[in-house]
């Protein structure tokens, strides 16, 4: 005589339940150069298997998403920061397509032109040329990427089923445009900056897209200091970086409250290296960017890989309910 398991029960209630892998998300802060943090974390979900079903992205989580959910692979995108002498890109990420000048419509406007430091459509070419598909209908995984409109209209989310008739790479373009470092993007007649200005993490876009999970990606938590001079003895840009990942870490915190408020099914894993020492806008600390990225993720996510987080997902119906 056989012992009926938990499954054969499961099994014998006429389908009135499905059971199903959960749908993974993937949702990347910005953070400029903090975000090479992001391949860190996108490796290690490489190696713990775990492919994300959506990709929700602002600012460096757009960059970094865009990529990722076309294939491109985390060890693709590390080769970018790699010395010249060892990379295997021929047109890798560089600083310089950053710092492009002004276009000829923002020269015939003197308002627009002194808006901001440098234009982002030299960034917004690359990749263009890079991306392997700049549409986001044309993705097999959803890709979604958020930036602020300039003129008060809040968040504008690009995506499939949002606004999708905008090439990819403008829409990244846009979502990166750092207020006062670059002058605001414009697509169509309405004007965009970077998507954080609105919200941390867009967590809320990825549930709508059908995320049981959410993996976030954070890269601003603060530095806690353990040893030496306090951070107000080490001059006004470590001030004013601490300042920065304090105000955004408790936005983040407090759309995670309430995301568990609204969607409490949901699962949130918050991947959150300790980076709050690390420079936004410098290169040279990359390689320890990644690893801390990498290593923060391969310790949250293995611990939730062991208590099944990713294993099933329960739909509970009624008998007959399509």
């Amino acid at each position: 005589m056989r012992v009926l398991g938990v499954w054969d029960v499961l099994g014998g209630l006429g389908g009135s339940e499905t059971m199903a892998r959960p749908k993974v998300a993937f949702v990347g802060t910005g953070g400029a150069t903090k975000g090479v943090a992001h391949l860190g974390v996108l490796k290690a979900m490489e190696e713990l298997g775990l492919k994300p079903d959506i990709y929700v992205g602002a600012s460096s989580g757009a960059i970094a998403s865009a990529f990722f959910a076309q294939g491109v692979s985390a060890d693709e995108m590390v080769d970018w920061f790699r010395p010249f002498w060892r990379r295997k890109s021929e047109d890798p990420l560089k600083g310089r397509y950053f710092l492009g000048l002004p276009s000829a419509e923002q020269l015939a406007s003197p308002g627009w032109l002194t808006s901001g430091l440098f234009s982002i459509d030299r960034f917004e070419h690359y990749l263009r040329d890079k991306l392997p598909h700049n549409d986001f209908r044309q993705l097999d995984t959803p890709l979604f990427v958020t930036a602020a409109d300039i003129d008060g209209r809040g968040r504008v989310v690009f995506g499939r089923g949002h606004i999708e008739d905008v090439p990819i790479s403008e829409a990244v373009a846009a979502s990166s445009c750092v207020p006062i470092l670059f002058r605001p993007y414009k697509i169509g007649e309405r004007y965009f900056i970077d998507g954080e200005v609105v919200r941390t993490l867009s967590m809320d876009v990825a549930v709508e897209a059908g995320a049981d999970v959410v993996i976030v990606s954070n890269v601003y938590r603060p530095h806690v200091t353990r040893k030496g001079p306090s951070l107000a003895r080490r001059g006004v840009a470590a001030v004013a970086r601490q300042a920065l990942n304090i105000v955004l870490s408790e936005k983040e915190k407090r759309g995670i409250d309430l995301l568990h408020q609204q969607f409490p099914h949901v699962t949130v894993l918050n991947v959150t290296p300790d980076l709050g020492e690390h420079s936004f806008t410098s290169r040279r600390e990359s390689r320890k960017l990644l690893l801390r990225g990498y290593r923060e993720a391969l310790r949250v996510l293995a611990a939730a890989k062991r208590r099944g987080v990713f294993d099933v997902a329960t739909t509970m119906r009624s008998v007959g309910e399509a």
